[in-house]
């Protein structure tokens, strides 16, 4: 089990994933702001993490998820 699974169709539309990024990201700014610092750090690492997975790498993990529904198919198309 992934912590953020890029594959939920939760996260098709842009703007739901742009949204799960900045969320904590503006969140951890906040708790630097007023001096939480362990508390920053861990919702700017979040806010990190979650950009990474859902905007940076997004479009290479469908198209490896759709190559291996792909794959999937075409071998359950032999056994048939």
């Amino acid at each position: 089990m992934k912590f953020l699974d890029p594959h939920h169709p939760f996260f098709k539309p842009l703007w739901r994933r742009i949204l799960t990024a900045l969320l904590p990201l503006a969140w951890g700014a906040v708790e630097l702001y007023n001096g939480s610092t362990g508390w920053g750090l861990m919702f700017l690492v979040a806010g990190a993490y979650a950009a990474y997975e859902l905007l940076i790498i997004y479009d290479r993990t469908m198209a490896q998820a759709a190559a291996e529904e792909a794959r999937k198919n075409a071998a359950k198309g032999d056994e048939e």
